[in-house]
């Protein structure tokens, strides 16, 4: 009889041990499975988000589909309100009457089944370069090397209530100086450790390179951990490059690019 109560007090434990991993690990994916959300990034990209993947939406057939729908819509990381899209050569904002709305600054907009969240932000000028020239450094670049686009954005992006340094530092399209190499660095710091997140070096060939700037940051799949979206302007018509990040296994990965 004894035996007996200890295999059911087993299989219990079993049973509650179980269950407990599938609330706390198994629900949230189901729920994230069942996400859907299309986000517009100003007139350069349009990306789709269903069943875990990814996509981008280039073609003109599925372009007009989004139009003369409502959409979270957002200025400058700011919230404007939900308002209807159309896409021509650019996109424009209607309100529920179809008035146009003007708007000044880089717009972002949504759809989603979900709470995604977009987070407002501000840059300020790097006063210590203790981290930049550790990178630097690294890169064999000259620590006097002069910027043409530095800013330093300090933003808890994990939620812990620690807030994380996000450095950018870049000599792209120089006009008043010529630099032997072109570069572009990105990254973040946290409790004194680089995460690299975005490196590019080359010889400078006049007008190559691609300046980078923090365009939002937000959460795409509400797990309460921050992507962001990282742009990036090259030399006249090339156009300008937006990649999600996403902080996986210890780094940063892109999750989409436009490119």
């Amino acid at each position: 009889m004894r035996k007996k109560n200890t295999y059911i007090k087993l299989i219990l434990i079993i049973v509650i041990f179980f269950t407990f991993m599938f609330i706390v690990f198994g629900l949230p994916h189901m729920r994230q499975k069942n996400y859907s959300s299309t986000i517009i990034v100003s007139n350069e990209a349009i990306w789709n988000y269903r069943e875990g993947k990814w996509e981008n939406i280039n073609s003109n057939a599925s372009i007009q589909n989004l139009n003369w729908k409502k959409y979270k819509v957002f200025v400058n990381n700011s919230e404007l309100g939900d308002y209807y899209l159309w896409k021509d050569d650019n996109w424009y904002v209607f309100d529920d009457k179809k008035v146009a709305v003007n708007i000044d600054g880089d717009l972002l907009a949504y759809q989603s089944n979900f709470d995604l969240k977009v987070y407002n932000f501000s840059g300020e000028e790097i006063t210590d370069r203790t981290y930049v020239d550790e990178m630097l450094s690294e890169h064999q670049l000259s620590t006097n090397s002069r910027f043409t686009s530095s800013a330093k954005v300090s933003f808890d992006f994990d939620h812990d209530g620690i807030r994380e340094d996000f450095y950018l530092i870049s000599n792209v399209f120089p006009d008043d100086f010529i630099p032997d190499n072109i570069f572009s660095l990105v990254f973040m710091v946290k409790n004194g450790e680089i995460y690299p997140i975005y490196t590019d070096i080359s010889l400078n060939k006049g007008f190559n390179g691609c300046k980078p700037y923090f365009r939002s940051f937000l959460d795409v799949d509400n797990d309460n951990i921050s992507e962001f979206i990282l742009s990036c302007s090259r030399y006249s018509t090339a156009g300008v490059v937006d990649m999600l990040y996403k902080f996986e296994n210890g780094e940063f990965k892109i999750v989409i690019s436009n490119q």
